[in-house]
């Protein structure tokens, strides 16, 4: 991600100099602007890796993607081979930005002293639409304000601006709970850490866990906290039913159970921590 990110200027600038060279410099100095705002948010973000990071790079990475498209469309796709490379820059760097291992090393980044935090896959049926339309309130509330104003329409500029910032705290807010999302394996065990499905973290103790391993078809009397996601589940099963507090749209409930499901981003490699730390695979 970081070798992606760096080369992001010379591969991009010279297509975006080409698709902003019939605007008028108003506009072409604000995108300008707005570019590298965007690549030095990443910057940091990948410098620096953390849940919060991880949040900003996957909404900045394919900002740069979309603001090729959008420029593109405006110049009446006029391919240059300048535009092109562009194309294909922001395109790799948002697929290695959405990349599992991109996203589990930045999750772990905000781990404490012996913590290893590892990330899970978020609810399918968020990522049929939800996702994609929150990050395009997000993106289209962080430029549509500026180029009107660039562009000498000041009061509808204004008015974006209000709106798009409205956009930006909610929707960030919002994206930011799928990136805080996840197995941390403490000393004692690990615990599962998911504000989506829970109310309180839970925290496993290894003398508790009978077995973990990929989830059975035939899963019988469950608590899945997968939320549909793609990918290999797991299932941890404990001796005795543990209580929990479940999220329930605006009321907490609580529950009982012995096997809980949950999807993580990389599982060969939680089996892998789990069994270095000592937790029961299998059943």
């Amino acid at each position: 991600m970081r070798v992606v990110w760096f080369a992001m200027p010379l591969l991009c600038a010279f297509g975006f100099r080409d698709l902003l060279a019939a605007r008028s410099d108003e506009i072409a100095l604000t995108a300008e602007v707005g570019l590298w705002t965007g690549w030095f948010a990443g910057l940091v973000a990948i410098l620096a890796p953390s849940t919060v990071g991880l949040t900003a790079l996957r909404i900045v990475a394919p900002a740069s993607l979309a603001a090729v498209i959008v420029a593109l469309i405006a110049d009446g796709f006029e391919f240059t081979a300048w535009v092109v490379l562009a194309l294909g820059a922001a395109l790799i760097a948002t697929m290695v930005a959405m990349w599992a291992i991109t996203g589990d090393v930045m999750v772990n980044g905000s781990s404490y002293g012996p913590e290893r935090r590892m990330a899970l896959r978020p609810p399918a049926a968020l990522l049929l639409g939800p996702v994609q339309f929150t990050w395009a309130a997000i993106v289209g509330g962080l430029m549509a304000g500026p180029l009107f104003i660039a562009a000498g329409q000041t009061t509808l500029g204004i008015a974006a601006c209000v709106v798009g910032g409205i956009a930006i705290v909610a929707g960030s807010r919002s994206l930011h709970q799928l990136a805080r999302r996840w197995i941390v394996f403490v000393p004692a065990g690990f615990v599962l850490h998911d504000y989506w499905g829970l109310a309180e973290s839970l925290l496993m103790q290894r003398r508790t866990v009978a077995g973990l391993g990929p989830a059975p078809l035939d899963k019988g009397e469950v608590l899945d906290l997968s939320g549909g996601s793609l990918g290999l589940a797991l299932m941890v099963e404990l001796k005795d039913k543990t209580p929990l507090a479940l999220r329930a749209k605006n009321e907490v409930q609580t529950f009982e159970a012995y096997r809980i499901v949950f999807t993580p981003s990389l599982p060969g490699e939680l089996l892998r921590e789990a069994r270095i730390r000592g937790v029961k695979i299998g059943s």
